[in-house]
């Protein structure tokens, strides 16, 4: 497969311009660890091709990145949580995408969050939960370990391969918008966009954004803000 402009980890609008790095770092592959999991895929001209990562919230809803949907020509997506996707094998879930409106337009909150709402809801698979109001402000969050899941590439040839992969992340401190993580002893990089950083089974926020060697720390979008919690409300129910 040819390397991509947009199966990447980093911001549209941090403009992270990245060197060849692994993906989920110091990771392992999933196997069926993360059925909910899922990979983004988008049609830029030659039907569905890898675009990002991101979860099922709700048998209807997959969240993602909005740098991953917002400039698409179509929104018209696929979600596959195969876990290898083989192009032309897998099974794909066909659906429409929504992009925070607010993407890129507010200077202190990115609103990287998208939706996929699926045509059919998805039965074979349990969705994960949304966090509940402000819940990375809770006393307690700062000695948690988090999850992360992507589809992105493996190695520094650029070369993907379809497996979906886990590593766990320690906590670096949180933003008003923005969950920080330090790559120890895993950690993500380009791919990874959209998908979750887990508590447990909570999406508590999803993967944003990195540094250019995909080492030192990450940035993940919450989920448990006024802003993104606005967002999602419209197309499933938020604790």
């Amino acid at each position: 497969m040819r390397r991509r402009t947009r199966f990447f980890l980093a911001g549209v609008a941090a403009l992270v311009v990245a060197a060849p790095a692994f993906a989920i770092t110091s990771g392992s592959i999933d196997g069926n660890a993360h059925p909910a999991a899922g990979l983004l895929l988008a049609d830029r001209g030659n039907g569905p091709e890898p675009e990002c990562s991101g979860a099922l919230v709700s048998p209807t809803v997959f969240v993602t990145a909005a740098h991953c949907t917002g400039k698409l020509a179509s929104d018209r997506v696929w979600v596959s949580f195969d876990t290898r996707y083989v192009a032309g094998s897998s099974a794909l879930r066909t659906g429409t995408a929504h992009t925070d409106p607010q993407w890129g337009v507010v200077k202190d909150d990115s609103h990287d969050v998208a939706v996929v709402v699926v045509d059919r809801p998805v039965r074979d698979v349990t969705p994960y939960a949304l966090p509940a109001a402000n819940a990375l402000a809770e006393a307690g969050v700062a000695t948690q370990t988090f999850t992360n899941v992507g589809y992105g590439y493996f190695d520094r040839t650029f070369t993907f391969d379809g497996y979906r992969r886990w590593s766990t992340s320690s906590y670096t401190n949180v933003k008003p918008t923005e969950l920080r993580l330090a790559d120890n002893p895993g950690g993500v990089c380009f791919g990874d966009s959209g998908g979750p950083r887990l508590l447990g089974s909570t999406v508590v926020a999803i993967t944003s954004m990195g540094n250019p060697n995909c080492m030192g720390q990450s940035i993940s979008y919450r989920l448990d803000t006024a802003g993104a919690r606005a967002f999602l409300s419209a197309f499933v129910a938020t604790p």
